[in-house]
């Protein structure tokens, strides 16, 4: 069984030959891995034999980014979104946002939404973008090794990332400037509703959005907001692959427990990736979603710093309980930090893929 069968399966709660696997190294892992034996020019993909390949699209407005200010161990910079950003050097980690993009509605009218259009030429969604042959050339020899999903970032990121301050003015805006918040949500939403279309049309498979959406002690919104402002993009992303019954994959970070029910109803049919200390516990799901949803990662990225045997204890009675008549993708449960070694991520593939076996 390849792996598109074999992830169609498990995100139709079916059990295929095994559990699939996906997940994200940060560079420096990748870095380690390299000194500790991985080759060099190797795909990860391949050589952990992930089943899920991600393509995307550039979804921000396009705006021209360049440096503000370098420091010995940080650098400042306009990203393509105009958000003001400062970031390290040479490591990975979220850039921290110190100006934004956009102060009111009026910027968001005359900066912002005039560079969504979506037939924009230099936007794949426009019928007079001149690569999409390409794009889906590309997208049909990944699917020869990969279920390809489309990756999607959500609204409520987009929109949290462009007014600043990490998620704290967003949420000041949802309750203080409603107006602003509804409007700039539908124009967001129409957007990557057409993003999503353009991905579709092409061919893959499913789609993964990207909408971190709870810290670690539940959502950043209440079930009644989620519901009034973000659900209804969220609903309109899904809907070209809804509508021909392909999956669809959300991220958030986070204990989202009071919003699951919602994201259902909202379309979804898969959550990733399961944060272990933020209280998600895949076991716990299965049991009252197991028959709705699928889930992917719940791995304690911690754990797989830890050994062969702490790793056996982290995979074996989660990897059990959750592949039960499918709907289970394993992972870590957010990313794998440069703490693991190549002989403890081996070992963990390759546990997952015999204690995840139907065969």
């Amino acid at each position: 069984m390849d792996s598109r069968e074999r992830v169609y399966k498990l995100l139709n709660l079916e059990e295929p030959d095994r559990v699939a696997i996906i997940d994200f190294p940060w560079s420096e892992t990748l870095d380690r891995w390299k000194r500790e034996g991985l080759p060099e020019n190797v795909s990860i993909h391949k050589y952990f034999g992930y089943d899920i390949y991600l393509i995307g699209i550039d979804v921000s407005p396009k705006f021209d980014s360049f440096v503000l200010e370098e420091g010995a161990e940080y650098i400042v910079y306009r990203d393509s979104y105009g958000v003001a950003v400062k970031s390290w050097k040479g490591r990975s980690g979220t850039p921290l946002p110190v100006e934004p993009a956009v102060k009111g509605l009026t910027d968001f009218k005359e900066f912002i939404e005039p560079l969504l259009d979506p037939e924009l030429p230099f936007r794949a969604t426009s019928k007079r973008y001149p690569f999409k042959g390409d794009l889906e050339k590309a997208i049909a020899r990944l699917q020869n090794d990969f279920f390809v999903a489309a990756s999607i970032l959500g609204p409520f990121e987009y929109i949290r990332h462009i007014v600043g301050e990490g998620v704290d003015r967003l949420l000041k805006l949802l309750y203080r400037d409603s107006k602003m918040v509804s409007y700039m949500f539908d124009r967001v939403g129409f957007f990557l509703s057409r993003v999503s279309e353009t991905l579709e049309s092409m061919g893959v498979d499913g789609v993964w959005v990207w909408d971190d959406l709870a810290y670690k002690n539940g959502p950043f919104v209440s079930p009644a907001t989620y519901e009034r402002f973000i659900m209804p993009e969220h609903t309109r992303i899904l809907y070209p692959f809804r509508r021909r019954n392909k999956p669809s994959i959300l991220h958030s970070d986070g204990n989202i427990k009071p919003l699951i029910p919602f994201f259902i109803s909202a379309g979804f049919n898969a959550l990733q990736p399961l944060e272990v200390k933020a209280g998600m516990d895949v076991r716990e799901l299965k049991k009252i979603y197991g028959d709705r949803l699928a889930f992917i990662g719940n791995i304690d990225a911690r754990v797989l710093a830890k050994g062969p045997e702490a790793i056996r204890m982290e995979v074996e009675p989660k990897v059990k309980t959750a592949a039960v008549g499918g709907g289970y993708i394993a992972g870590s449960d957010h990313s794998v930090p440069p703490d693991v070694s190549l002989e403890n991520y081996r070992y963990f593939i390759e546990l997952v893929k015999k204690v995840g076996s139907y065969i």
